[in-house]
């Protein structure tokens, strides 16, 4: 059963925008340390940060694996 390709794009679409705003806010918690602004919890939040765009990033790297297997059979 292959996906809907609306839903599909709805995901890829919700995915980058999620991205993007991890990668915005990893600016600014990166000039943060850079300036020496509160350094230990801009240290702390950008690991957190980090976590949840490697989270992100799995769902997207299984799906891609899917639709590659499935294209593939």
């Amino acid at each position: 059963m292959s996906p809907d390709p609306e839903q599909e794009a709805q995901h890829k679409i919700a995915l980058a925008a999620a991205e993007l705003a991890v990668l915005k806010q990893e600016l600014v918690l990166q000039q943060l340390i850079d300036t020496r602004e509160p350094t230990e919890k801009a240290r702390a939040l950008l690991r957190r940060l980090r976590q949840v765009a490697d989270a992100l990033t799995v769902p997207r790297d299984a799906a891609h694996k899917r639709a590659t297997d499935d294209a593939a059979a």
